[in-house]
């Protein structure tokens, strides 16, 4: 393990805020401190563009198969004959605030987000490091908040999105939650580490995984 150094001047007077952002793989913020950078050893997968690419027509087949029939609001998903159920922060992941989409996936799709939290999170302490939790960013989307994201301008946002079938969520690789300040680990690693654990559930035909450039993501639908 490599530890770096990255010196900050300016901000907040204990310097918290500075690793707390680090460590979220954000920017660095202008603290009065000195950050530790660890790194991590990671096992290369290769290109992740040519890795997870498993295209659209490919996770709306499956969400097709086992998820539920898409919704124009929450309120129908009360008459679902398939159950859905509520995720929320816990130890195995950190759920963003949901602007575009709904806390909701069924069963199949809410124990793979566990498991893959979970052994990121174990294989980030196995190597070395403290606690990271995944940053799950978008979940399950209805009529409405399809339509609302396609007037931001989201070209990814179609009618046909695997999101609205409950078996489908986006874990961002840029930002993690850091749960203790005291040991920041580069991005740059906890990305890997993140690919590494998506390629063993995906070989291992557990989920498919497309990588997002510009959404920042890897965008995953159970199997």
């Amino acid at each position: 393990m490599i530890a770096i150094l990255v010196c900050c001047g300016g901000g907040d007077e204990d310097g918290q805020s500075a690793t707390a952002e680090l460590a979220n793989g954000e920017y660095v913020a202008t603290a009065d401190t000195t950050v530790v950078m660890h790194r991590l050893k990671v096992r290369p997968i290769g290109s992740y563009s040519r890795t997870f690419n498993d295209v659209n027509a490919e996770h709306l087949a499956v969400a097709r198969s086992i998820g539920i029939k898409p919704i124009s609001s929450l309120y129908d998903a009360y008459n679902l004959n398939k159950p859905i159920m509520r995720i929320s922060t816990c130890n195995d992941f950190h759920l963003d605030e949901l602007t575009h989409s709904v806390p909701y996936l069924v069963p199949e799709a809410t124990k793979l987000l566990h498991d893959i939290g979970r052994s990121f999170s174990d294989t980030v302490m196995a190597r070395g490091g403290k606690k990271y939790k995944i940053r799950v960013t978008s979940v399950t989307r209805t009529d409405h908040t399809v339509s609302m994201l396609r007037r931001g301008g989201n070209v990814n946002a179609t009618s046909e999105s695997a999101h609205r079938y409950g078996t489908t969520f986006d874990v961002s690789y840029i930002r993690f939650m850091c749960c203790d300040s005291t040991f920041v680990v580069a991005p740059q690693d906890l990305r890997g580490i993140l690919a590494e654990v998506l390629a063993d559930y995906r070989d291992s035909g557990r989920c498919l995984v497309k990588y997002e450039v510009k959404q920042g993501c890897f965008h995953i639908t159970a199997r």
